[in-house]
């Protein structure tokens, strides 16, 4: 068998798409026909295809992870929009309760997922943009590393998604009670970033075949958010300090708001147990605990 027919065969084996395999091949097939004995100065085919495989495998990660956040972005605009406007709707008195829609079936998923989704995205979605700006000079990321990269940007694309639907659910609802121009706008905003987050998918989902080989840790939260490091033997009191600082901002907000301290504690709580539900269920998986 040739060097250059092991060399592909190894790439075939950890997964390296189509189109850079291809051109990772044509470009050492030209090489080698301009320089006799190649072969033996480039070095055994199987480490030279294992060094393109992890460093393709890091570029994707990274590549992945900013395009996510940049999709992200746009959905927050969306949402930004879509709230902000229906708050100005509601100063004039026209905002409907939850039940005044088609169906409180569509209503409460709807308002659940605008809720929950967005901060789950915005974290997930921050923490995989992070680490990949942190640790862009690196050829070689660890596999482990890669794979974290990977699944904070793929959660952070999956809560996205979720709270584009639950906005277009929203619009559906309420289609029979605001006003034709928000239906259209927030429609069309939610639609665009829905458009902006699927194609994010595609490309991570594509950047995720390669196979990375390359030992070492992963890190975890505590190594991308330096002042949290005193923390990572007792991720408990991390969580309890972020319930509570979440809820309690809530609650204060919502108190403000609307002038309701009864109001403001039932949200403040609903936060703080759904950041616990969060952290419980993600917190291994986005490197805050291990």
């Amino acid at each position: 068998m040739s060097w250059l027919r092991e060399f592909e065969d190894e790439l075939v084996a950890r997964h390296v798409r189509a189109p850079a395999r291809e051109r990772l091949v044509a470009e050492l097939r030209d090489h080698l026909a301009c320089e006799q004995g190649a072969p033996t100065r480039l070095g055994a085919p199987r480490e030279i295809a294992g060094q393109y495989a992890d460093e393709l495998g890091a570029h994707d990660a990274r590549a992945g992870a900013l395009t996510t956040f940049a999709a992200l972005a746009l959905a927050a605009v969306a949402l930004l929009g879509s709230q902000l406007t229906l708050a100005r709707i509601g100063q004039i008195g026209r905002y409907p309760g939850f039940d005044h829609g088609f169906s409180v079936a569509l209503a409460l998923p709807a308002i659940v997922a605008m809720l929950i989704g967005p901060q789950v995205a915005l974290v997930a979605g921050t923490l995989a943009a992070w680490r990949a700006l942190r640790r862009r000079r690196a050829a070689v990321l660890p596999r482990e590393e890669v794979a974290l990269v990977r699944r904070r940007a793929k959660i952070g694309l999956a809560a996205g998604i979720a709270t584009m639907v639950g906005q277009l659910l929203y619009v559906a609802n309420f289609a029979g009670v605001l006003p034709a121009w928000w239906l259209l706008l927030s429609g069309a905003l939610a639609a665009a970033a829905l458009g902006a987050l699927s194609l994010a998918w595609r490309g991570l989902a594509r950047g995720s075949t390669t196979v990375v080989l390359a030992a070492g840790d992963a890190g975890d939260l505590f190594d991308d958010v330096v002042a949290l490091r005193r923390l990572r033997e007792h991720p408990l009191v991390l969580w309890l300090s972020a319930a509570l600082a979440c809820g309690g901002a809530v609650t204060l907000l919502e108190w403000h708001a609307e002038r309701s301290l009864a109001e403001g504690l039932q949200r403040g709580a609903f936060e703080a147990v759904a950041l616990s539900i969060g952290f419980a269920a993600l917190g291994r998986a986005i490197g805050a605990r291990r």
